[in-house]
């Protein structure tokens, strides 16, 4: 919606328009960032209000100031403190210091093995199903990179596959019986 006849009608993109902030709103905003720092470097509560008590002290001592010059400099030197204390957290969610950081207990997949043979007992479909996925994925490893001389052969495992295939159905079997 440009019209290039009148310019008052041109419509600037918000991320482009600029604002001009006052001197006083501009050392509001300083004050503000510099007690959200001070609150954040703070333990407890007296020490932060102790902080942001002598950060007022020091904003009034400078009030009255006539010469805009100065009070500009003071200003801008103060920013330039604020964001030399400023720093970028780089620590993403689930990464150590992250917010995520060890909220989660993962164990790898090989914790399952050491379950004992009565616990695997709960769950014999699902014990069957991972042993003939596990000798699956050893044959692929095989066939694709080389056996190692001091393991099983390929047909060892084959049978071992089979094998673990009969008990598994064998296991469904018996469960659908019991049903």
């Amino acid at each position: 919606m440009t019209t290039f006849g009148n310019l008052a009608t041109v419509k600037i993109p918000r991320h482009l328009q600029f604002t001009y902030l006052s001197h006083a709103q501009r050392v509001l905003r300083y004050y503000k960032k510099h007690c959200r720092h001070i609150e954040w470097c703070a333990f407890t509560r007296v020490p932060a209000r102790l902080g942001r008590v002598e950060l007022r002290r020091l904003i009034d001592s400078h009030k009255d100031e006539k010469d805009f010059v100065k009070a500009t400099e003071l200003l801008e030197r103060g920013e330039q403190q604020v964001l030399s204390y400023w720093f970028f957290n780089n620590n993403h969610n689930f990464s150590p210091g992250g917010t995520c950081y060890d909220r989660y207990q993962y164990f790898p997949d090989y914790t399952i093995d050491y379950w004992h043979p009565l616990e695997k007992a709960q769950y014999p479909k699902y014990f069957a199903t991972r042993e003939i996925r596990k000798m699956e994925h050893i044959l692929w490893w095989h066939e694709k990179y080389g056996a190692d001389p001091e393991q099983k052969t390929i047909e060892e495992m084959m049978d071992d596959v089979a094998e673990q295939r009969k008990v598994s159905k064998e296991a469904e079997e018996r469960k659908a019986i019991d049903k």
